[in-house]
């Protein structure tokens, strides 16, 4: 998943994402930056293992945006864009 701030920081950096594929129900902070000399992949790999499907992914982006959005149906084996506000992904 890769996230666009609006509202928050472009990065969204903070943004607390939760998210349930049957019984796995994880929970991660998007942090920024990296290692020393070294570049940072922005997105964010959420992993199900072998379940089917992702029930729903719920992000809480940070202030001064502060909202919570909460999707469902979304696709797997793929990368997506969630853009604050938006209620959507592409």
């Amino acid at each position: 998943i890769k996230l666009v701030g609006t509202k928050s920081n472009r990065d969204a950096i903070g943004a607390r994402v939760t998210y349930q594929a049957q019984d796995l129900k994880q929970s991660r902070m998007k942090v920024g930056g990296g290692g020393y000399l070294s570049s940072h992949d922005p997105r964010m790999v959420l992993g199900i293992g072998r379940r089917p499907k992702m029930d729903w992914v719920e992000i809480k982006w940070p202030l001064p945006g502060g909202k919570t959005e909460r999707f469902t149906d979304l696709p797997i084996d793929r990368y997506i864009t969630i853009v604050e506000g938006q209620g959507k992904w592409t």
